[in-house]
């Protein structure tokens, strides 16, 4: 694309040389337009791939994020019933040792 933009620019010089007559003048201004468009249009299309890019690295690392929040709920999720089975068999032991104790000091 840049062989084509330099042929562009040394063919502008070229014909801004011998341009005289109002057709050549417009053929000059032609080619300049379409150089800026050109030039527009490269510049448009690497933003949009960049952009792109940057798209889809933030959507992984969404997922990623994703994947570790399901996790970590699920690891939580276990953690308290866990911790429910803790408090549960503390308070049956507790009450073991609560009966055993009035066992010993009530004779």
């Amino acid at each position: 694309m840049k062989a084509e933009y330099s042929l562009w620019i040394i063919l502008g010089l070229a014909v801004s040389a011998w341009a005289e007559s109002p057709a050549d003048v417009e053929l000059l201004s032609a080619q300049k337009a379409y150089q800026a468009a050109l030039s527009g249009q490269s510049a448009s299309q690497s933003r949009a791939l960049q952009l792109q890019t940057q798209l889809q690295s933030a959507q992984l690392q969404l997922k990623n994020a994703q994947d570790n929040v399901t996790r970590l709920q699920s690891d939580f999720n276990q953690a308290d019933v866990q911790r429910q089975q803790a408090d549960a068999a503390l308070q049956a032991a507790g009450a073991r040792l609560d009966a055993a104790w009035q066992a010993v000091h009530s004779r």
